[in-house]
């Protein structure tokens, strides 16, 4: 028995930090659990914003790296023994952007260039939802647009942009282009984005997110060498 718990002891090291997707105000989730590892949440840049520089560094070099993080979050699944709601061992789970941190925290703090960006023809994207099974990955992002609301100033729309996705047992990404129009102010086909936030009473934890998205690295301006 004591030989047992040492090896449970040694496995529970092994696995990383785990995160409670109910704390989490960059992003919502549809499971039937509420956890995943620590690893595999930092590979997601929920409510950031993506200038075209950031987002070809993202999809070009940190695929592999999310697809690691991906396969053991599915090993720390089966370790940690976690479950869905019916008892049996949860295999899958989607995360999507949360509106109201997106829409009413990170895009007012960065309007101005995210607005200068897009006039200059430069792409601006976001994370809009990844997906994680036993048989797939899924990466999803859209596309921010502007509309023209009288001179010089501009509303924020959005649009579908590209999904890759990973089949593990095919063994490659494959990507598809879910709009094919290049106009980026006064898109024919586009979604608004909500009017109204919903911070549930947590406007302290949005906040505090959204200091730590400013902390980072410029993600929106495209370096001179790009």
């Amino acid at each position: 028995m004591e030989n047992l718990n040492e090896v449970q002891t040694q496995v529970e090291s092994q696995l990383p930090p785990i995160v409670d997707l109910r704390n989490q105000v960059q992003l919502t989730y549809w499971s039937d659990h509420h956890f995943i590892a620590q690893t595999l949440l930092d590979q997601l840049p929920f409510g950031e914003i993506l200038g075209s520089y950031r987002f070809y560094q993202y999809v070009d070099y940190q695929l592999p790296s999310l697809l690691e993080a991906a396969r053991r979050n599915l090993l720390y699944w089966i370790l940690a023994d976690i479950r869905q709601y019916n008892g049996t061992p949860a295999d899958q789970i989607s995360l999507f952007y949360d509106e109201t941190f997106l829409w009413h925290y990170s895009m007012p703090a960065f309007r101005e260039e995210i607005i200068t960006q897009i006039r200059q023809g430069n792409r601006v994207r976001f994370l809009s939802q990844f997906l994680l099974s036993q048989t797939q990955v899924e990466v999803e992002f859209n596309e921010i647009r502007l509309l023209t609301t009288g001179p010089i100033r501009y509303q924020f729309v959005y649009t579908d942009s590209k999904e890759y996705s990973y089949s593990f047992n095919a063994g490659l990404w494959e990507t598809t282009i879910q709009n094919h129009e290049f106009v980026l102010i006064n898109p024919t086909q586009y979604t608004l984005p909500i009017t109204q936030p919903n911070t549930q009473g947590r406007e302290s934890e949005y906040q505090a997110q959204l200091t730590r998205i400013q902390a980072l690295p410029n993600n929106i301006h495209v370096q001179a060498h790009y």
